[in-house]
């Protein structure tokens, strides 16, 4: 007797998952030839931080999808019936029933109402799970508690793990909230992002056709004017030429009468003497001279029509163009010290510093800048500078306010929307920003400046090309702005160029 229970308790262990120490439910096998219950080898991975998996037993690394058991399963199911049977009172014997056939195949996860236990109990020693195994993730019992299996595991009361877990619960989904709300509101920044760009890129397109338009509207005018004229050329050419063939014409029917005339005197009879009365007043009066009419110039100058039509027209166009090149000129009192004007304000350069000049308000007594005379408070407006060969410049516009005598940056915050060049090849936009570097195709010898008043905007361009190098977008202008020229100082004898403004086409 005490030999077949020591095999039935031999029989018991080998059927005893290692983590759960339980009869094994859905038993699978590992690579390395362990057994485990499904759950639990489950739970065991999931524990772990890492992404490899290995035998909680032998810690071989093994395959995240172990092979189930059916053979191991089917025991496992025979052995929890007998002991069921075991417990249940003895019962009157009764008929024999004849036996139905067993399943092909069995799972130990099958909820039988004989091995049915009592939910919160122990499975194993029949105890309330009044444990929790932080290592395993298992509810124990307090005989588990101080098993071999979980004597050295973080072991706390099964209430504190549910406040502890309820609590970091309660965190992760603050958390997930925050992190949902922070995502909902970037959706609709973002759908608030495409409704904008889209009628940002209507309002543009708008504007685009427009203005191609009214060059289209005056090239179709200048093309009605120029063939209006060849027209009217032709018309007093043809005019001409109509008159001369019909002078022609008239002379020629005389002429045809008079030849009439003298054929008949021919072939009147010879000998008559009638035929001499008054022959030579006839002879005089048939003398009759063609009298060529003026000669008309059939040739259309294509000089006066075509020629350089396009360059021609093209010169035209800067009345048209909206804005245009304007004539800037610069203003000698707001210059610094050191800087030149020329005679006519259209070039700045630096030099000696110039004595006697007044300490005018007006006057930048720190930095080499000087201002256009003429500010603009409203509309669009367009000028050109030329840097060739300079090292270092700055361009852009000044409020009517900026501080003249002090320290200063070139930034909007101090009333400043410019663009720089230093060390020969480094151009930023002097931003609020600490720093906006640009990199331009090419290296400018001219730089187009753009301001629209009334919308906020400062653009620079390559003029050579046209090609657009920043654009400061939210000026909120406020007061009146100046164009503002900064040649900046000689820097080892570089850098001695002038700014030029260039004149507009006329």
């Amino acid at each position: 007797m005490e030999t077949e229970d020591g095999a039935l308790e031999e029989l018991h262990k080998e059927l005893t998952c290692p983590v759960c120490l339980d009869l094994f439910r859905e038993p699978v096998i590992l690579e390395c030839g362990h057994h485990f219950c499904r759950a639990c080898i489950g739970r065991c991975w999931e524990a772990k931080s890492v992404d490899e998996s290995t035998c909680p037993q032998c810690r071989k690394t093994c395959s995240k999808t172990p092979r189930p058991n059916s053979l191991l399963c089917n025991v496992v199911d025979s052995v929890r019936r007998a002991r069921a049977m075991d417990a249940r009172p003895k019962d009157p014997p009764q008929a024999p029933r004849s036996p139905s056939p067993e399943p092909n195949t069995s799972s130990c996860s099958r909820d039988d109402p004989e091995t049915r236990s009592e939910p919160g109990m122990c499975l194993e020693h029949e105890e309330r799970l009044k444990l929790f195994c932080e290592d395993d993730q298992v509810a124990i019992c307090l005989v588990c508690g101080m098993s071999r299996d979980h004597k050295t595991h973080n072991v706390i009361p099964i209430n504190e793990a549910f406040e502890n877990y309820k609590e970091k619960l309660s965190f992760a989904l603050r958390k997930v909230e925050e992190q949902r709300k922070d995502a909902s509101a970037y959706q609709c920044q973002t759908n608030d992002n495409i409704l904008l760009l889209k009628d940002r890129a209507g309002v543009l397109d708008q504007q685009i056709s427009a203005q191609f338009q009214e060059l289209h509207d005056f090239l179709s005018r200048q093309e009605e004017e120029m063939k209006a004229c060849l027209k009217l050329a032709k018309e007093q050419k043809l005019g001409q030429l109509n008159d001369s063939l019909t002078q022609t014409t008239e002379q020629m029917s005389e002429l045809e009468l008079t030849a009439h005339s003298i054929h008949t005197k021919l072939n009147e009879e010879e000998e008559n003497p009638e035929l001499l009365r008054g022959i030579k007043g006839f002879i005089e009066s048939a003398e009759c001279v063609f009298e060529t009419p003026q000669r008309v110039c059939v040739e259309l100058q294509e000089g006066e029509f075509v020629g350089p039509l396009q360059h021609r027209v093209w010169k035209k166009m800067n009345s048209v163009l909206k804005p245009g090149v304007e004539p800037v000129t610069l203003d000698p009192s707001t210059a610094y010290p050191r800087l030149h004007v020329s005679a006519d304000g259209r070039s700045v350069s630096v030099g000696d510093i110039q004595s006697g000049l007044p300490n005018n308000p007006e006057r930048f007594t720190l930095y080499n800048i000087v201002l256009g005379t003429v500010p603009f408070t409203q509309g669009r407006h367009y000028w050109e500078v030329g840097v060739a060969g300079k090292t270092a410049w700055g361009l852009g516009v000044a409020a009517a306010s900026v501080n003249r005598k002090e320290e200063i940056s070139l930034c909007p915050e101090d009333g400043f929307w410019t663009l720089v060049l230093r060390n020969g090849s480094e151009y930023e936009a002097c931003t609020s920003a600490d720093e906006c570097p640009l990199t331009p195709g090419h290296k400018p010898d001219c730089v187009g400046v753009y301001l629209d008043y009334d919308h906020g905007l400062v653009a620079f361009y390559d003029a050579g090309d046209m090609s657009h190098l920043f654009t400061f977008s939210e000026a909120r202008f406020t007061e009146p702005v100046y164009p503002y020229f900064n040649p900046w100082p000689i820097i080892g004898g570089r850098n001695r160029e002038p700014l030029t403004i260039h004149t507009p086409l006329v």
